[in-house]
């Protein structure tokens, strides 16, 4: 059996320094791509008038009326197509043709800062829970040492002496490795 040892300071030095950034970068693609997929499945799937929810800021002040119409056409034998497109009216029928480009896009940044609100209302709502329950809130400079159970091993990160007075950094393991060491 071989024997691994095991260096506890080498994981308590924290996250590489470009690990918030990158984690800010996958989280905003991440909720970039959820708006999409909710904005495609409402404004295309379930309801395309929702398109006319962004006429106020799209449409001239005198074409207040707003219309989303489906254009649907055969492309060929068995297949179809359809295109949406908002249109602005005014009284005396004049029309502008606004697309559907810009008002997806405006839809995905209203989705996109509801799945915001949404999340931070979780997780004030969970901080809440936290505080009425009596349990601190977790950060990230949370320096509280997680307890050990009374006859059992400590938990991970915290150092132990064993029976012969080495700690834990400076003892081996008889564990065997989680799979082949390549070097």
């Amino acid at each position: 059996m071989s024997r691994v040892t095991i260096n506890p300071v080498a994981r308590a030095k924290g996250p590489k320094k470009g690990g918030c950034l990158a984690s800010g970068l996958i989280s905003l693609v991440v909720l970039l791509f959820a708006a999409s997929m909710v904005t495609v499945i409402v404004a295309v799937g379930i309801w395309p008038g929702e398109a006319k929810l962004t006429a106020p800021l799209l449409c001239p002040d005198d074409q207040p009326d707003a219309f989303v119409v489906a254009d649907t056409y055969q492309v060929q034998p068995g297949e179809t197509s359809t295109n949406f497109t908002l249109y602005c009216m005014g009284e005396r029928g004049d029309v502008t043709d606004v697309g559907f480009a810009v008002p997806f896009a405006l839809l995905t940044a209203f989705h996109l800062v509801l799945i915001v609100l949404l999340l931070v209302l979780l997780g004030v709502i969970g901080g809440l829970r936290r505080r009425a329950r009596g349990e601190p809130a977790p950060g990230p400079d949370d320096q509280r040492a997680p307890q050990a159970a009374p006859d059992g091993p400590p938990p991970p990160g915290v150092p132990w002496t064993d029976a012969e007075g080495q700690t834990s950094s400076s003892s081996e393991t008889d564990f065997e490795p989680p799979g082949p060491i390549i070097s």
